[in-house]
């Protein structure tokens, strides 16, 4: 759905999703939806509110807080949480750029391996490695954050916080009042448009003639969700 549809009718925001399994919602960044400044000449880089749109090359940015003052930015997907309304502000989160941009952002409190090393009448702690990511699944709580807002006059400030009780959040998201940019350059809807309403309940409960086939749902998937091969055959095949 439009993301203007949206800010027009906040209470949208509510409403489940489609029936159907394993249903979303999807949200369009339109040219309607963007927010304007100097008088209306261009566009505003930092996003502001929620949903968040999926066909938008939105980064995270965030402060390091440092003497050196440091703005680090990473290219970031957030994706609905099926089976919820857009008011729960639950989202998957994957990172864009780089070969392993299909690779989950969860991460828990036992991901960590450690060596013990007795050295001087006293214990050292070396960290080894961390535990290779896990593919994207839907169905996986630790890849599933909440996102709040605490908006300013200038600007809005994100926050995150994992769903499930042992997780901890990625880098990205780690330090708190993190803000979004948004790509406005060339507004693309990346093939989305508003035309998959998941199940037609009243054209299914109508038993068509053996002799003809009908198509009573449409849906768009994520090609981060579809495991088909490698990551090479999902990009050729995407």
């Amino acid at each position: 759905r439009l993301l203007s549809e949206y800010r027009k009718n906040p209470s949208e925001l509510k409403k489940p999703p489609p029936e159907g399994p394993n249903s979303g919602v999807l949200v369009i960044q339109d040219e309607q939806s963007l927010t304007t400044s100097c008088f209306g000449l261009c566009y505003e880089v930092l996003l502001r509110g929620l949903p968040f749109p999926q066909n938008a090359a939105l980064t995270v940015t965030r402060d390091d807080g440092g003497q050196n003052n440091t703005v680090h930015r990473d290219p970031v997907t957030f994706i609905p949480v099926l089976g919820l309304p857009l008011s729960s502000n639950r989202y998957y989160t994957y990172e864009r750029c780089g070969y392993y941009s299909r690779e989950s952002s969860t991460t828990t409190s036992d991901e960590k391996e450690v060596e013990r090393v007795t050295c001087c009448f006293c214990i050292r702690f070396n960290h080894v490695h961390m535990y290779k990511k896990p593919q994207p699944d839907p169905y996986d709580i630790h890849q599933q954050f909440v996102i709040t807002t605490n908006s300013s006059y200038s600007r809005c400030y994100y926050y995150a916080k994992p769903v499930a009780p042992n997780g901890l959040l990625p880098p990205f998201l780690m330090r708190q009042g993190w803000t979004i940019e948004n790509s406005t350059s060339n507004l693309q809807d990346f093939g989305l448009v508003d035309d998959a309403k998941g199940l037609n309940v009243e054209l299914r409960s109508n038993l068509p003639g053996l002799d003809m086939s009908i198509v009573v749902g449409k849906w768009y998937v994520p090609f981060l969700f579809v495991k088909e091969g490698d990551i090479v055959d999902q990009v050729k095949i995407s």
